[in-house]
């Protein structure tokens, strides 16, 4: 955004200098009396030589917003292949988080097999038990509960995660979009910033039509500064999580 802000700056100054130029030629009849002493074919050729020298430094900042263009584009597309970086680690830790809630599911599946075995059990024994296997099998139903609890923690977390990252592929698929249709619009800058030069360079082109040119610059740099404001980094997003569970490491609850 820096970088659009330099070249708005930069395309404001070459406009001032073209204005300036066109109000040197336009001068009242009094400061065209005042000059007429000097020869017709000096003055000419000296406001030539002015204005062929405004428009060298007009060409040398075009070339330098093209160069300021061009590491823009750069830089957007590292962050495109750092973003895909993220993805690609998001989806990997999706896929160990899936793996430690099968495990979790098969913990709490053999703990009820196992609860439902004791219970059996117990009603068989029923009147020849004591008190300390009644207080084994409550002792196992509050941690076959607490399990349960846990696990549908664990699920709640994974669907929100599993959200999360499905929104950030749509943000992604749409910054996507937008950086083509940027590249685009950027390809067709740098090319009309080529046939600018081409012109310059043949000595032919008249002030209204570099003022018009570089206007429709600004007008288009001002519309990649609102695109790169829209799809900017916003607060608060990639946010890691505050602790990393790990699948080779189950949890095991006492």
């Amino acid at each position: 955004m820096l970088r659009v802000a330099t070249m708005m700056t930069i395309l404001d100054s070459v406009r001032t200098r073209i204005q300036k130029c066109q109000s040197f030629g336009n001068k009242s009849p009094s400061e065209a009396e005042s000059t007429s002493h000097v020869p017709i074919d000096k003055k000419h050729h000296e406001v030539m030589v002015d204005e062929k020298e405004k428009l060298r430094k007009q060409l040398n900042a075009s070339l330098v917003a093209r160069k300021s263009l061009e590491v823009m584009c750069s830089s957007l597309g590292k962050e495109k292949e750092i973003m895909a970086a993220e993805l690609s680690k998001k989806v990997h830790e999706l896929n160990e988080m899936e793996d430690l809630i099968n495990d979790l599911k098969e913990q709490n599946e053999n703990l009820v097999e196992r609860l439902h075995e004791h219970a059996t059990k117990q009603k068989e024994r029923r009147h020849s038990s004591d008190g300390g296997e009644l207080q084994g099998n409550i002792a196992l139903q509050e941690r076959n509960k607490a399990l349960s609890e846990n696990l549908l923690k664990s699920l709640n977390g994974y669907k929100s995660i599993k959200r999360k990252w499905k929104d950030a592929q749509a943000e992604n698929m749409a910054m996507h979009a937008t950086m083509e249709e940027m590249t685009a619009k950027i390809g067709a800058g740098l090319a009309r910033i080529h046939s600018f030069k081409e012109r310059m360079a043949s000595e032919s082109v008249p002030s209204a039509n570099i003022q018009e040119e570089i206007v429709e610059l600004e007008h288009m740099f001002e519309c990649f500064k609102m695109q790169v404001a829209e799809h900017g980094p916003k607060e608060g997003e990639c946010v890691k999580p505050k602790v990393d569970i790990s699948a080779c490491k189950p949890t095991v609850f006492a």
